[in-house]
């Protein structure tokens, strides 16, 4: 539709901010108000948002208004949701539930390229509008079987320990910038491997299958922060990532499927796991905590996206794609710098 990497890449990052900002308020809210959240009204507006975008293809605002639509959608879902995982979950289960929880959504993520390059290959942009039959199935399936989504949080005083926002911060901000890097990745690595040859379905499912190796990365990840500690396996994880994607840029065949496997499940294996972290070091913050990791950092990513897609424009894809292991080098840096208290959280 002649749309630049600019333009393109700004459709998700409007999603993610949209989504960024409401979390953490749908978080407050949770913690403060034991706000319930429909989890069918949540999937049915991410349903309608995705699926209108078949019908204005050609019209870039309205395209944006339907990706905000989405968004408020995803917002409204994740603190509630993610706050009744914190209340079951124990420090020795912590890990492996909080993954359990990550991994459905990462499991439609990677299950979305696979039919986003069925639905384009047969039809284009117009046949996304069918997207619209699964979200009003599922919203309905939950109206029938409704889900309780206010939770109760934990005080200071019932947790026994200080709060301290330091650690969190550089928590936080090692997530923001991973999360550049993993959207970024599931971005512009369709379009890299269209430009090094692949055919269009090839590529979104290699990507795909990339994504998938992020949900067993993800699952193996929160199952041995709990006998390791979390701190090593995020930090571990992440600076395997590194030359992983490296070899992504410089390999090709099987090597370069090999490493985009590879890549997927370092790169993922931390993700439910900073979350856990992010959990144990604020109790009496659950909501919050969680709208600020799955919205406000996912957002920032997503900014750094839009900063990518700008990159590319002007000194190509393949350049912008050399500065991914540097930020995930920051990273794990920042990782690293975290201090974890040792009596809720395994070093």
């Amino acid at each position: 539709y002649g749309y630049g990497y600019f333009e393109a890449a700004l459709l998700p990052v409007v999603h993610s901010l949209t989504s960024s900002l409401l979390q953490p308020l749908f978080g407050y809210l949770a913690d403060k108000k034991g706000l319930k959240v429909s989890v069918g009204l949540s999937i049915l507006l991410s349903g309608i948002g995705v699926s209108l975008l078949g019908l204005v293809p050609n019209l870039y605002l309205l395209m944006l208004v339907c990706v905000i639509i989405s968004g408020i959608g995803h917002a409204s879902f994740h603190p509630g949701a993610l706050c009744k995982v914190s209340q079951i979950a124990t420090g020795s289960s912590r890990g492996k539930l909080t993954s359990l929880f990550v991994v459905g959504g990462n499991l439609g993520m990677a299950l979305g390229p696979i039919i986003a390059g069925i639905i384009l290959s047969s039809g284009g942009v117009p046949q996304v509008v069918w997207l619209i039959i699964p979200a009003v199935i599922a919203a309905f399936l939950l109206y029938l079987h409704p889900i309780s989504d206010n939770c109760q949080i934990e005080s200071k005083k019932q947790t026994g320990e200080k709060e301290n926002w330091r650690p969190v911060i550089l928590l936080f901000s090692g997530s923001t910038l991973r999360s550049w890097v993993t959207f970024g990745s599931m971005t512009f690595l369709p379009t890299y491997l269209v430009l090094e040859g692949y055919p269009l379905l090839e590529a979104t499912m290699l990507v795909s299958l990339m994504l998938l190796a992020g949900v067993a990365g993800q699952m193996s990840g929160g199952t041995l922060s709990d006998r390791i500690g979390r701190k090593k396996v995020v930090v571990i994880t992440t600076l395997l990532s590194i030359p992983a994607f490296a070899a992504i840029l410089l390999t090709h065949g099987i090597f370069l499927i090999l490493s985009m496997m590879i890549f997927g499940f370092m790169l993922w294996a931390s993700f439910s796991v900073t979350i856990a972290m992010s959990h144990e070091m604020m109790p009496s913050k659950v909501g919050l905590i969680s709208g600020l990791f799955l919205g406000i950092a996912m957002g920032a990513g997503g900014i750094g996206v839009s900063l990518s897609g700008l990159l590319a424009d002007r000194f190509g894809l393949y350049a912008s794609l050399e500065i991914f292991p540097f930020i995930l080098v920051i990273a794990t840096i920042l990782f690293i710098l975290v201090k974890t208290p040792g009596r809720t959280i395994h070093q």
